[in-house]
């Protein structure tokens, strides 16, 4: 008898519990995809069947005709917005009723984790916050750390100029390293150098921080399932000997600084400056910005009347590691992606290394803020790396209920809510052959003066939109570009054997890189033996003129056909100008 009250019990509970919940987007009339049970929709996924950015894809793609889509995240309804117009009301026109990011931890729990821009909530000084600390991300406060940055990528291309032979390497850990680097100048204050020093503690402690794999996972997929118990057994993300070592070097920079009264312009300073409220946004006179795809600030981060956050220790270092975690891996995910775009489209290398080196020959080799964001095609350049490779999607949290009005006579009224979860999947927006043409072709030319005027508002979101948007957008646009500059003026980016073309994206990674990464090789190193061979060749054939050389001679000894033929011919006139050679060089430059 108690074996049946105990089934009875359990299948009473596994209803409730497991089944009930896949009622919930039925019910309320919504088109939505069948869920498995206890996995919802996240099955493929989780047993990796599916790239997670292909499964988000299949997802838009259930219905084309539908505003929105229901699934389910494991128990936990989702409603995915695919209407640009929809997307811009929840963001922008009523983001008082959907101002939040779901929370996985409590402050109890985990202060760093909780009291950090990204997962703060409204109700918990969200505004507040945004408001004290935005005016560290104006244009102005980015030309006082260009200077870092600019160090940082100067020790990325040096390091490979070093090399010895052919360079081949894996773009996301060299990308990472250097991302490690600029943040640890730029927010920490401390200078590093990952590339020489591999093992140094602040990269493998970041790397810890930006890793959501094993046990991060597990507590993850927890959360996903009850967030309720993860926060009733105060349950953490992050590892709090990692926590600690950065509560170190912000406890220590702040003392030293206010000891000997050091200013470093960096975001320490501008944070501990934000803390005597003297941190103020400036009415911008400057035209010149970080790029199409830079987040606006809105009115709530630009407001001077809002009460003012009160920064302690414990708060500087929760945005300085929510700093981190964001840029660590989100700009070395799109600067593997750009330069894979690049290695593949020797066209668009050429043409933005001629841009490149016009501004160069302008500037009298100097690369400054100013030439940086003044050039257009590299804007273009990395707007169309991040319209091709965005990152998934944008969530929001209803802080109250709310009601999605019909737009089409078949649409009901769609009541939401507190509490309810909505997706802005950008991938798929990004991918929509109806926003932007042979979306998977990479083609900067999309964000040019004239064709950008015809991009469809809100389908274009890689930083997010309204005013939880990316308040670091122009850091990270910023530091792709100055990265990229340096890249293209010293190397020639080449695909390897290893280097997957059409790429394989992976089944176990959110970030759409292959699971053997992207691999590619520079040609500093390479090029110079290429030189050294053509001008050994060229040197026999000019002491015997009885032989001309042919496009095979050359191409056998190269690797790329265009910008490399035009430094071989400026390297054999500037080394090798006696007369002799002359009419081999003019034979060189008909081949070419």
């Amino acid at each position: 008898m108690l074996a049946i009250i105990f089934a009875s019990l359990l299948l009473i509970w596994i209803y409730i519990k497991v089944l009930k919940p896949y009622e919930y987007w039925k019910n309320k009339g919504v088109t939505y995809v069948k869920p498995w049970p206890l996995f919802g929709n996240m099955a493929p996924v989780t047993f990796r069947r599916k790239a997670f950015s292909q499964h988000l894809q299949d997802l838009y793609s259930a219905d084309p005709n539908k505003r929105y889509i229901g699934f389910y995240q494991f128990l936990s309804p989702t409603l995915l917005i695919r209407d640009p117009d929809l997307i811009k009301t929840i963001a922008i026109k009523e983001f008082s009723a959907f101002p939040d990011h779901r929370t996985f931890t409590s402050e109890e729990a985990d202060p760093l984790g909780s009291r950090n821009l990204f997962a703060l909530t409204a109700a918990k000084g969200w505004h507040d916050l945004r408001a004290t600390i935005s005016p560290a991300f104006t244009t102005s406060k980015m030309k006082l750390i260009f200077g870092f940055m600019d160090q940082c990528a100067d020790q990325f291309v040096n390091y490979f100029k070093k090399q010895e032979g052919t360079v081949i390497f894996e773009t996301k850990d060299a990308f990472s390293r250097f991302t490690n680097d600029v943040i640890g100048s730029t927010v920490f204050g401390i200078n590093c150098d990952s590339l020489e020093d591999r093992e140094n503690e602040f990269y493998l402690n970041g790397k810890s921080l930006a890793d959501f794999s094993g046990i991060k996972a597990l507590k993850f997929f927890l959360s996903t399932i009850s967030p309720g118990l993860v926060k009733f057994f105060k349950i953490t993300f992050f590892d709090e000997a990692c926590n600690n070592f950065y509560r170190d070097i912000i406890k220590n920079s702040i003392k030293i600084r206010e000891e000997k009264q050091i200013v470093r312009p960096d975001m320490i300073h501008l944070l501990l400056e934000a803390r005597k409220g003297r941190l103020k946004h400036e009415h911008q006179n400057e035209t010149i910005d970080s790029g199409f795809a830079v987040a606006e600030e809105s009115e709530i981060g630009k407001s001077q009347n809002r009460k003012k956050a009160e920064l302690t220790d414990e708060d500087i270092t929760a945005q300085a590691v929510a700093f981190y975690f964001a840029g660590f891996d989100a700009v070395s995910t799109l600067m593997s992606f750009i330069s894979y775009e690049l290695a593949l489209n020797t066209d668009i290398q050429d043409k933005l290394r001629e841009e490149i080196n016009a501004v160069l020959e302008n500037n009298s080799g100097k690369i400054t803020y100013e030439a940086v964001l003044g050039m257009k095609y590299l804007d273009c350049v990395i707007s169309e790396g991040l319209r091709k490779w965005p990152g998934p999607f944008v969530e929001r949290v209803s802080a109250r209920d709310y009601t999605i009005k019909p737009k089409y006579t078949e649409e009901k009224p769609l009541h939401l809510k507190k509490g309810s979860v909505v997706w802005f999947p950008l991938y798929p927006i990004h991918r929509d052959p109806e926003n932007y043409p042979e979306p998977e072709k990479f083609d900067p030319e999309r964000f040019n003066e004239e064709n950008k005027r015809n991009i469809k508002p809100f389908t274009y979101i890689p930083f997010g939109a309204g005013p939880r948007n990316c308040i670091a957008s122009r850091f990270a646009l910023l530091e792709a570009k100055v990265i990229t500059v340096k890249i293209i003026e010293n190397f020639e980016i080449v695909p390897v054997v290893k280097t997957k073309i059409p790429l394989e994206i992976s089944k176990s990674r959110v970030d759409n890189l292959p699971d053997d990464g992207i691999w590619y090789r520079d040609e500093s190193s390479s090029q110079i033996q290429a030189l050294q061979q053509v001008f050994s060749k060229t040197s026999y054939m000019a002491r015997n003129q009885s032989e001309r050389p042919t496009s095979s001679d050359v191409f056998s000894t190269l690797y790329q056909p265009r910008a490399i033929k035009k430094r071989l011919i400026h390297f054999l006139k500037k080394h090798h100008s006696d007369g002799q050679y002359v009419f081999w060089y003019d034979r060189y430059d008909e081949l070419f």
